[in-house]
């Protein structure tokens, strides 16, 4: 889970928080999981990843430098709750981040099924609690 927050863009859009229950997130200008609109981005700017118990910003190919807490980066770098980056005019704070736990959306769907199997739900409510689990 990667937990952030836009503080300052150009595009209005995307100054809100953003949690993603995933390990990587790209986020640039017209690709990856958050498109920003921020004339000074590439199209993929910076892929942040958590692995174990780190947060690393990986600059995309051809970002030439980056901020963190207002000090120049370039490469890799570690994260840590509270820091602050500025990708071209557009300045991000992470709040929380952790690992995600890499189940599939079919172990999910069993465990939930076979906790209200257990549970002596009704066929109805079995059916109606699935049906919600499959559009999200």
């Amino acid at each position: 889970m990667i937990h952030f927050e836009v503080i300052k863009s150009p595009d209005e859009n995307v100054l809100s928080e953003f949690k993603y229950f995933q390990n990587q997130i790209y986020i640039g200008r017209g690709q990856g999981d958050l498109w920003i609109n921020d004339s000074e981005l590439l199209k993929s700017h910076i892929m942040l990843e958590v692995l174990h118990k780190d947060l690393l910003l990986h600059p995309q190919k051809n970002v030439p430098f980056y901020l963190i807490n207002g000090k120049r980066a370039s490469a890799i770098r570690k994260l840590k709750k509270g820091d602050q980056v500025s990708l071209g005019n557009t300045t991000i704070k992470v709040i929380a981040f952790e690992e995600t736990m890499k189940e599939s959306k079919k172990q999910i769907l069993n465990e939930k099924l076979n906790s209200l199997i257990e549970t002596n739900a009704s066929r109805l409510s079995v059916v109606e609690t699935l049906s919600k689990l499959m559009k999200q």
